[in-house]
């Protein structure tokens, strides 16, 4: 299978002209498909797929149906089992073989048919109907068709897809999804973090003050906040005093209290922006040795 370049630049320039352009340079008896998946307000999943047929550069519509997913799958796995249902149906055509565009609107499926990289079910369902396909003969392309574009073969399968998400019969495929899984422990999380700590405002993106510092003091900093520093104890297992006897051994201590590290945490303190009990703590990628720092002392980490 061949991700092919999309005649769509962006969703903004010209997306239905350019498309219909493109179709028009399509031989007869090609297949086009147009996939799409929606998600209600109440959270059940749908998908819908349209399948036409190229001739006089002309487009003739073969089927079109929708399957229901339930409520424990994501917008990205209707989009994959779209394509799944849709290349299926093709394996007992009597259209002579020749070439299939698959028009996806979600690029991350676009990228998940190329790789698969983490074993999605309805991914794996799909490249396997497409391995038959291209041993029978067929030439299979994935292409991104931008949404909301008045594409009509896109806009058909975005009506198809809500038809399935309202549908209560479920495909026999259904599944809950580690997509859908991974979405609720993060909104869990999110709902958690905003109870513990309302003004504060969690994100999944890289700090940005970070992307200047190497991977080893990332990873340093990380740890000393999770509490999994070499001078942290395991969960399980009851930390040892520290010799100062003023707190258990803890790299927070460390670096924030105890008396016989006082001389070295000014020194750390000296070599940072920021407070170093706060998670904004940076440390600055553009500073240089002092000369009379050792070597020891500048490349040292927890």
């Amino acid at each position: 299978m061949t991700k092919t370049t999309s005649p769509n630049p962006n969703k903004t320039t010209q997306p239905q002209p350019l498309h219909e352009q493109w179709l028009q340079t399509l031989q007869d008896h090609t297949i086009v498909i147009y996939t799409d998946g929606s998600k209600l307000a109440n959270g059940t999943v749908g998908c819908g797929w349209a399948i036409y047929h190229c001739g006089d550069q002309q487009l003739y519509r073969l089927t079109d149906r929708s399957c229901h997913l339930g409520d424990r799958a994501e917008v990205y796995d209707a989009e994959l089992h779209a394509v799944q249902k849709a290349t299926a149906i093709l394996l007992t055509t009597t259209i002579p073989r020749s070439t299939i565009f698959i028009c996806i609107d979600n690029k991350a499926t676009i990228d998940t048919l190329q790789f698969n990289q983490y074993n999605h079910e309805y991914a794996r369902r799909t490249l396997q109907t497409i391995d038959t396909l291209q041993l029978l003969g067929w030439r299979i392309h994935t292409i991104w068709c931008p949404s909301h574009c008045n594409i009509w073969g896109n806009e058909r399968a975005d009506v198809l897809a809500k038809r399935g998400a309202n549908a209560t019969t479920p495909c026999r495929f259904v599944v809950t999804t580690k997509t859908w899984l991974l979405t609720q422990a993060r909104a869990e999380f999110l709902a958690r973090w905003k109870k513990e700590l309302p003004l504060a405002n969690p994100s999944f993106k890289f700090p940005a003050h970070l992307h200047g510092v190497d991977w080893a003091d990332t990873r340093a900093i990380w740890r000393v906040f999770c509490n999994r520093s070499p001078t942290d104890s395991p969960p399980s297992i009851t930390a040892d005093p520290r010799p100062c006897g003023l707190d258990l051994n803890s790299s927070h201590h460390l670096l924030q209290a105890c008396p016989l590290l006082a001389a070295q945490r000014a020194a750390l303190l000296h070599s940072t922006t920021g407070d170093i009990e706060s998670v904004r703590i940076r440390w600055r990628p553009e500073m240089r040795r002092r000369p009379d720092m050792r070597d020891e002392e500048a490349s040292g980490h927890d």
